[in-house]
């Protein structure tokens, strides 16, 4: 499932010079910016004059950097930054008013909504459209916040589904979903959107819930003597819970395999499975200093559905 948020509508043929972006790249964002400046902006703050301008470079003006799991992205940054993905043609991932963000969370703060999550799932919906974003068939709401992580503003996220079951997002930034927010205020702060997995060849349940839960906590101590692990934490946990398991997409990483075991995943991966994903709890078993405390880690094991075999594993 590729990303439908193309800038193919205006990007022209790609012809990069000295490794950075290309004039004609750059011509298609000042162009989107002046189609889409008059609506994403807002006109009642102290700083409204300079979306008047034609798009200008400030900051870090134009560079090449890693985001994310993108290995190459560029960020254009000005009076509003735009993250754009090296392909042919270029894929807008994100745009961020970095300056109404911050001018937002420091004056006169809203605290309490006063719209509803409806009114702030349509509005978002008028945001995307805005930028030439259609919300693909299988993208459902997932979340409807105010405050989140304190900031005086709404985040609606939708996320794609398979049968109704969604992506794995316990790593952040490879979470398969469009986020918008908005302040009630001042509009439009930011989006994001990434949606690029495949969907899995295979749908089915063969494995029960109890079945993956038995298998994951035989996992911990294979993920105990991983490489990984070894370089984040210490050894020595075991399981003192289960706390859930659930059916959930993901990509496998193949942890507990050192010579397929991907960490940090960079770009998309060549295949996702449906999995039992189950969570447990952790205790140290080994000796602690007076006024030593170790922080358990929370163990994750992904079971392919189908067939029963561990495909990947995380932890805390």
């Amino acid at each position: 499932m590729r990303s439908l948020v193309l800038f193919a509508v205006f990007f022209f043929t790609q012809c990069l010079f000295a490794g950075g972006i290309s004039e004609a790249t750059l011509k298609g964002v000042s162009n989107f910016y002046d189609r889409v400046v008059a609506t994403l902006t807002p006109s009642n703050v102290p700083f409204a004059n300079i979306y008047k301008n034609k798009l200008t470079l400030e900051r870090w003006e134009c560079e090449r950097k890693d985001f994310d799991y993108y290995p190459s992205v560029f960020l254009v940054a000005a009076q509003l930054d735009f993250h754009i993905v090296d392909e042919h043609p270029p894929r807008l991932i994100a745009v961020y008013n970095h300056r109404l963000r911050s001018y937002n969370g420091t004056n006169n703060v809203q605290r309490v909504p006063a719209w509803t999550p409806q009114r702030a799932v349509e509005q978002a919906k008028e945001y995307i459209s805005v930028l030439g974003v259609s919300l693909p068939t299988n993208m459902y709401v997932k979340s409807v916040l105010y405050g989140k992580n304190k900031e005086p503003a709404w985040v609606v996220v939708w996320e794609p589904r398979v049968n109704n079951i969604g992506y794995d997002s316990f790593i952040n930034y490879e979470a398969q979903q469009i986020e918008v927010r908005i302040s009630e205020k001042y509009g439009f702060i930011g989006f994001y959107g990434r949606y690029d997995y495949p969907a899995p060849k295979r749908m089915d349940v063969k494995i029960s819930a109890e079945a993956a839960a038995d298998k994951a906590v035989l996992a911990v101590p294979l993920i105990q003597r991983s490489p990984y692990y070894l370089q984040c934490r210490l050894p020595g946990f075991k399981v003192s819970g289960v706390l859930k398991a659930e059916l959930l997409i993901a990509a496998p990483n193949w942890l507990l395999d050192p010579k397929r075991a991907i960490w940090l995943r960079r770009g998309v991966p060549e295949e996702t499975r449906l999995c039992w994903v189950v969570s447990l709890a952790s205790e140290y078993t080994g000796k602690t200093e007076p006024g030593e405390l170790l922080v358990p880690p929370f163990f994750r094991v992904y079971i392919d559905a189908a067939t029963g075999e561990i495909v990947g594993a995380n932890f805390t």
